[in-house]
C-alpha cells in the first residue's frame, strides 16, 4: 500500500515547529508541495506507483520519493540560512559555526538542485542537458565544488587547470564569503544572499518545467484533471512572480491575489 504524502510545512506546523518564510524559497516549496500532491493524485492509495507515473523501473519510485523529501528538507536549511546568515542564531562570534553553516548552505543548495534534476529526468522532461548546463553555471554550485567537495582538486573545464580553494576566515560572516585560489593567486568575494536568489530562480524554472510536463503526461486522458492541474500551475506561476495568494475558506468568496509593486526590488 502506498500512503499519500502530505505537505511538509503542514506536518511541521501541526507539530508546533515555527517556520520562517522567505518569498523565493517559499515559492520553491509551493512547487515542491504541488508536485507531491500531483503524485498523490495519480498514484492514490495503492497499486503500481511506477507504472502509474510512467517510470522506467520499479526502483525509480524510490528515487521519486526521496527526491521529494530532499526538496523540502533542503528548503528548511535555506530558510534558516537566510534568517541568520553565516553567524547563526548565537550571540558568540564562533568561527567554527560559520564554517559549518557555509558548508551546510553549499551542500543544501547542491542536493536540492540534484533532487530536482533527478525528478526532471525521471519524468522524461525535455531540455535535460540545458538545465544541467544552467545548473553548472550557478555561483552557489561553483562554490560548493570549490569549498565543500573539491577544495584541493577543483578542475576548471575552461582552461583545463586544477586549482585549490579556501575561504578567507577573516572575511567570513553575515552573507559574505571571500575565496582565495591557490596561495593567494587571486581572491573573489561572493554575496551568498545573491547566490541563493540565483539558485531559487533556477529551481523555480526547473520545477515549473517538471510540473507542466508531469500533469500533461500523467493525466493525458483525464480532461478534468488537466484543467485542475493547469489552474494549479497558473497559481504557482503567480507565486513564482512574487504574488501573494490569500485563499478564502468559503466557497462563495473568491481568493485574493496581491500583486507586487512594479519596480520594487524583491528579496530572496
Amino acid at each position: 500500500m502506498n500512503i499519500p504524502f502530505t505537505s511538509r510545512d503542514a506536518a511541521l506546523q501541526a507539530s508546533g515547529v515555527v517556520i520562517d518564510r522567505d518569498s523565493k524559497i517559499t515559492a520553491v516549496e509551493a512547487y515542491s508541495d504541488a508536485f507531491r500532491d500531483l503524485v498523490n493524485d495519480r498514484v492514490g492509495w495503492r497499486g503500481e506507483p511506477a507504472r502509474k507515473l510512467r517510470l522506467s523501473s520499479e526502483a525509480d519510485w524510490n528515487f521519486v520519493c526521496v527526491a521529494m523529501d530532499i526538496l523540502g528538507d533542503a528548503s528548511l536549511a535555506l530558510h534558516n540560512f537566510l534568517r541568520f546568515g553565516l553567524d547563526g542564531p548565537t550571540r558568540y562570534d564562533e568561527t567554527g559555526e560559520k564554517y559549518l553553516r557555509l558548508y551546510g548552505l553549499l551542500s543544501a543548495a547542491y542536493i536540492q538542485q540534484q533532487a530536482a534534476l533527478k525528478l526532471h529526468k525521471l519524468m522524461n522532461c525535455t531540455a535535460q542537458k540545458t538545465f544541467k548546463s544552467n545548473a553548472d553555471k550557478l555561483q552557489i554550485r561553483s562554490l560548493r565544488h570549490q569549498l565543500a567537495s573539491h577544495s584541493l582538486d577543483y578542475f576548471d573545464f575552461g582552461d583545463r587547470t586544477t586549482s585549490a580553494f579556501v575561504p578567507v576566515r577573516i572575511d567570513l560572516g553575515g552573507f559574505n564569503c571571500t575565496v582565495t585560489e591557490n596561495r593567494g593567486d587571486r581572491s573573489m568575494s561572493y554575496d551568498l544572499r545573491t547566490a541563493l536568489v540565483e539558485h531559487c530562480d533556477f529551481m523555480l524554472e526547473l520545477l515549473d518545467a517538471i510540473y507542466e510536463k508531469s500533469y500533461k503526461t500523467l493525466f493525458k486522458s483525464h480532461e478534468s484533471k488537466q484543467i485542475e492541474h493547469k489552474a494549479k500551475l497558473e497559481d504557482l506561476r503567480k507565486i513564482k512572480a512574487g504574488y501573494l495568494i490569500l485563499r478564502s475558506t468559503s466557497p462563495d468568496t473568491p481568493s485574493v491575489v496581491l500583486v507586487p509593486l512594479k519596480g520594487r526590488q524583491q528579496d530572496a
